[in-house]
């Protein structure tokens, strides 16, 4: 069987079943009977750098023992391992026991009793990321480590989040969120956005984003928001100093 993050992101998220968006894949096409709860955790632009240490690790409350991931990767040499963990705590297993590559756009299936976390390890160059984790909801946490975040590349190269790490957890259901950040570096900049940020609605309308909740400054940074569905919302992180900033954890919780 194939087997399957340092900014920490942590989120619970509230969402209904039948809330519907695009691109969101279904586990079991065709199939008939009642079907289970899905989340699907989007995590765009995150930098991969090579070592066993700056792994990208995700957690979520899976009742399932499988789940699936995909990676949006750009062509290149090198592979992207990736590992299931009961936790984003655990030590990483033995690299025989992990899906030894994950092909650009494939959805792979990862399973482990008690799976509550991936761990994805760049063998190669840098490059940047987008990942998709789908799993049967046992609770609405997840948890996001990277090892680093860019100084940012210009105003005009990263408008509407193009180089910022960008989070969501959909389908989406009304309710109270809460999030904190904190890091080693300079000052950066948490924002909950409400809008199609996935789809960069703001590049095609030229309307911005409504800024649900908003915190920035110095490490660490706490926000709130209160979430109105089927709305979308993301959970964006932007470097807003000189520095590049490392060891970012972000944990939020949705009720």
């Amino acid at each position: 069987m194939r087997r399957i993050l340092f900014v920490v992101l942590s989120l619970a998220l509230v969402a209904p079943a039948s809330a519907c968006r695009e691109d969101f894949f279904d586990p079991t096409p065709g199939g008939t009977g009642p079907q289970q709860q899905r989340l699907e955790l989007i995590a765009r632009n995150l930098v991969m750098i090579a070592g066993e240490e700056n792994a990208i690790r995700i957690g979520f409350g899976a009742k399932d023992p499988s789940a699936y991931v995909r990676v949006e990767r750009p062509d290149g040499s090198g592979r992207v391992v990736a590992c299931p963990l009961r936790s984003v705590d655990d030590p990483l297993p033995d690299l025989s026991s992990c899906l030894p590559d994950a092909p650009d756009g494939v959805r792979e299936s990862i399973s482990l009793s008690g799976i509550g976390a991936i761990a994805l390890i760049r063998e190669g160059d840098p490059i940047t990321v987008e990942i998709r984790v789908d799993f049967e909801e046992g609770d609405r946490n997840t948890t996001v480590r990277m090892p680093i975040l860019d100084r940012p590349a210009g105003a005009a190269a990263c408008k509407d989040n193009a180089c910022n790490p960008v989070f969501e957890l959909l389908p989406v259901r009304a309710g109270a969120f809460s999030a904190m950040a904190s890091w080693t570096g300079g000052a950066a900049r948490l924002e909950v956005l409400e809008g199609r940020v996935l789809a960069r609605s703001f590049s095609s309308t030229g309307i911005p984003y409504r800024i649900a909740g908003h915190g920035a400054g110095s490490s660490p940074l706490s926000v709130t928001a209160r979430l109105s569905g089927p709305t979308e919302y993301a959970l964006a992180l932007v470097n807003t100093s000189e520095d590049v900033l490392r060891r970012i954890t972000i944990e939020a919780t949705w009720s």
